[in-house]
């Protein structure tokens, strides 16, 4: 038989692919100047990836380890490639372009996927990608510079279009994108994206499984559930390196509970309750969806010269007026702060309620609980019921921190019914009547919400932040006039985009458009719509030359003074940055702060109950520059000293402060102090004298039974050589002794070797390593090689091997036998005879 290919049918999925890229790049044509984008995240990474990249590029080697912040932690979840997976390079076809440019084709293309799952019309296909593609937050996590998540949401559609095809009778290539898409979604590293995909899953399940009951398809609903569990345990197969790795770091990071005592009422079984919610959306915030500057924006937004704020300035100066109203903090919401809305365009929403009366309910009301779940679930501390109910008992929930995140379930789920709107009027017959009344109730109520906060703003709140009090108050009065403004200007601006698309849908019901033609206004609505909104927030002004780009952090005269030193090891602590929320430092040194969202959960203890006490103690010390004082605080900085602090930066433009009390890359001690929990070791670590005494949990003091350590003053231990993941250490002792490794503890992975035999280390001081030496001259080293990595990357070479092979397979199939099916639709809730 003949391999047939039908181009013609080909065509609009060509010029979607090439319209996408079009539209892509004409949003950021800065990129045609080889120009690049900074976000902060992007900036951040560069810092906390500093030492894995030179070493990478150095020897051809994954670190796996690196040093460079919070005293050293897995480099897993900051730059480890697995070589196992070979879909990597299906991900950079799907990523065409360079970056910004590929992040938004892959929000194109992947959307349009899911609307072809639904036998949606390519040409409105091209058009509702558009609608999901340029919802605000897309765009703001770019510019944020939230890289792996951009790719996860991008890979959101294109998964659940696997699903769809499966459940439409499509086995083969269903069960085959839906592992291909998996695979690539988890490889994009951002697990809080799979899991609020695997919501949507959920959902739509639950929906099926209700009408298999009612419709009586058990038996095909469990065999497509079947091909689709072994579809995504192939496709989560591929990724088992970095799963195997990220699952056992997990149990050490600080998204599982504090040991100490003290937090019961705010802990689960992975962050605290406190931490998890501390990004809440607001419940009038929600109002964003529909209005984009209903809470002002973003908390570094803009204003124009016709401004309160800018008037106010302009009295005294014009030309600082001007600079002034660049940068304001314009957000009056309930998070701490923000880059900008999530905004899903006005055109969309109305089409969205529009479809709440016109779709069949069978598909409509699974997208509407996922939407509304999404919105609830958004508003976090704010809705404490269900937030409570889900951190304690929804598995896997309470791992993820920033529950506002969940509205990128609104953000897939309210275009994919707004085009399904437009699917069902524009090519499915609908009586005149019907359409016209769910017309005017959707244009009433869109509509009139928008109406009302044009006429009356001041019922969306006080227009008032927190931020207000820094200012004076005639200050703080411009700013909410200015607020009040915002919401007004949006709201009319949002009542437009409802009429004109109300207007498209009315003018079509009276046949006084043609079909292509209503896709078409409707596409250029959408995109009218959200690209100016998106420009608020990424622009040309964040995008800086290449040479910047790859080098964002700049050495200070104190950065240069300690790169001088040439002693291995030591570390930084830099009290000119946030330090615990700083990666600057980690670009240049071994920092103790960092920039980490998952760092390890008994470092984490050390910042919240010993660090922050000395960093503090210390400050105030260098306050009242008393030289007493300040000896007393490098002297009782336990926790500082253990860790080897030899720097503390005070002035970027001058010279570090030596600590005279740091210990040292390693030492011996002779006394070992005793606890039996966790508590009893955070509290030896503010009294003991570190420099000769070791705190040893109870569960390793098996290591000390029958073994003394008598004080040899002749005694010493060395680093001799540094790579971030093989230390090698000298020592030299006249009797068997005690030492104390200034290197963060972490068993899964770490082994120790004592002139090339293997050798037992444990925890002591809370977080750092301790080894029993014996007497005489000897090579000590460290080397960090886990074996969930190496293992995963096996299983995760056969997995693509065989997925590739599927694919291969899949596309031959369909290409050779169009259209065959052994089953008939399912999604609807009833059997189609006709093939697919």
């Amino acid at each position: 038989m003949r391999i047939q290919f039908d181009f013609p049918k080909m065509i609009p999925h060509l010029v979607a692919i090439a319209l996408f890229f079009l539209i892509a790049l004409a949003y950021f044509p800065e990129v045609l100047d080889g120009k690049k984008l900074i976000g902060h995240d992007n900036a951040t990474w560069a810092g906390m990836s500093k030492e894995i990249v030179d070493y990478r590029e150095g020897t051809g080697e994954e670190p796996l380890w690196t040093n460079r912040m919070f005293g050293g932690m897995p480099a897993y979840l900051i730059s480890t490639r697995f070589p196992g997976n070979l879909l990597v390079h299906i991900d950079h076809l799907m990523q065409a372009g360079p970056r910004p440019v590929s992040f938004v084709f892959l929000y194109l293309i992947g959307f349009y996927i899911l609307l072809i799952s639904f036998r949606v019309n390519p040409w409105l296909s091209i058009a509702g990608a558009i609608a999901f593609a340029f919802s605000s937050y897309n765009f703001i996590i770019i510019a944020a510079g939230h890289n792996s998540k951009a790719i996860a949401i991008g890979y959101m559609a294109p998964l659940l279009a696997g699903i769809i095809l499966t459940f439409r009778g499509k086995l083969i290539a269903g069960a085959v994108i839906t592992a291909l898409f998996m695979s690539l979604q988890l490889l994009a590293g951002h697990p809080q994206i799979t899991y609020y995909t695997l919501i949507i899953v959920v959902i739509f399940g639950i929906s099926q499984l209700w009408l298999a009951f009612r419709e009586k398809y058990l038996k095909e609903l469990t065999i497509i559930t079947g091909i689709l569990i072994v579809a995504v345990a192939l496709g989560v197969a591929t990724n088992a390196g970095k799963l195997l790795t990220t699952m056992e770091y997990g149990k050490y990071s600080m998204r599982t509970p504090s040991e100490l005592s003290g937090q019961e009422q705010d802990q689960t079984s992975g962050l605290t309750k406190s931490y998890a919610t501390q990004w809440s959306y607001g419940v009038g915030e929600t109002f964003t969806l529909l209005i984009p500057n209903f809470r002002g924006g973003s908390v570094d937004g803009s204003l124009k010269e016709n401004s309160e704020t800018y008037n106010l300035f302009a009295r005294n100066d014009p030309a600082q007026a001007r600079e002034i109203i660049k940068h304001l903090p314009l957000y009056w919401g309930e998070q701490p702060s923000t880059l900008g809305p999530v905004y899903v365009g006005a055109v969309v929403i109305f089409l969205f309620i529009l479809g709440m009366f016109i779709v069949d309910k069978r598909i409509k009301w699974w997208i509407f609980a996922a939407t509304i779940l999404s919105i609830l679930l958004a508003w976090g501390k704010n809705f404490m019921f269900l937030t409570e109910f889900f951190l304690n008992h929804i598995p896997g929930y309470n791992k993820f921190r920033t529950v506002s995140m969940t509205l990128v379930i609104a953000e897939l789920t309210i275009p994919l019914l707004a085009v399904l709107t437009l699917k069902r009027v524009l090519f499915e017959e609908l009586p005149a009547g019907q359409l016209n009344r769910a017309l005017k109730w959707s244009t009433g109520i869109a509509g009139g919400l928008t109406l009302i906060f044009v006429l009356f703003p001041d019922i969306a709140g006080s227009f008032s932040s927190s931020l207000d009090a820094r200012y004076q108050d005639v200050v703080a009065d411009a700013f909410r006039d200015d607020r009040r403004t915002l919401l007004r200007m949006d709201a009319l601006r949002s009542f437009i985009f409802i009429a004109l698309s109300a207007g498209v849908i009315l003018l079509y019901g009276m046949k006084k458009l043609k079909t292509n033609l209503a896709i078409a206004l409707v596409g250029i609505l959408f995109l009218v719509d959200m690209w100016p909104v998106n420009k608020r927030y990424l622009g040309k002004e964040d995008f800086v030359n290449k040479r910047e780009a790859q080098q964002p952090f700049k050495p200070t005269q104190a950065d240069q003074f300690i790169l001088n030193d040439p002693e291995p090891g030591f570390r930084v602590l830099n009290l000119t940055q946030s330090v615990f929320q700083d990666a600057g430092t980690s670009y240049f040194h071994n920092s103790v702060g960092g920039y980490h969202g998952a760092k390890m959960r008994r470092y984490q203890d050390l910042i919240d109950n010993r660090f922050d006490i000395e960093i503090n103690q210390l400050i105030t010390a260098l306050q009242s520059q008393k030289m007493d004082s300040i000896y007393l605080a490098f002297r009782s900085a336990n926790a500082l000293n253990m860790l080897n602090t030899k720097y503390i930066i005070i002035n970027p433009q001058g010279q570090p402060l030596r600590n005279p009390s740091a210990m040292g890359n390693a030492w011996f001690v002779n006394r070992v102090v005793p606890a039996r929990n966790a508590d009893e070791e955070m509290a030896a670590l503010g009294h003991a004298d570190l420099r000769h005494s070791a705190i040893i949990h109870e569960r390793y003091i098996g290591f000390m039974e029958g073994k003394g350590f008598p004080e040899d003053t002749s005694a010493t231990i060395s680093l001799t050589g540094y790579k971030p993941n093989r230390l090698v250490y000298q020592s030299r002792s006249s009797q068997q002794q005690l030492a104390v490794f200034s290197e963060v503890f972490y068993e899964k992975g770490w082994n120790a070797f004592i002139d090339g035999k293997p050798h037992e280390h444990f925890r002591v001081n809370y977080v750092l390593r301790g080894m029993v030496i014996p007497e005489g001259s000897h090579e000590i080293v460290f080397e960090f090689r886990p074996k969930t990595y190496f293992t995963g990357n096996t299983i995760s070479l056969v997995s693509s091997v065989i997925l590739l092979l599927l694919l291969a397979g899949a596309v031959f199939y369909q290409v050779k036998f169009p259209g065959k099916s052994r089953f008939g639709d399912l999604i609807w809730g009833r059997k189609i005879t006709a093939e697919l």
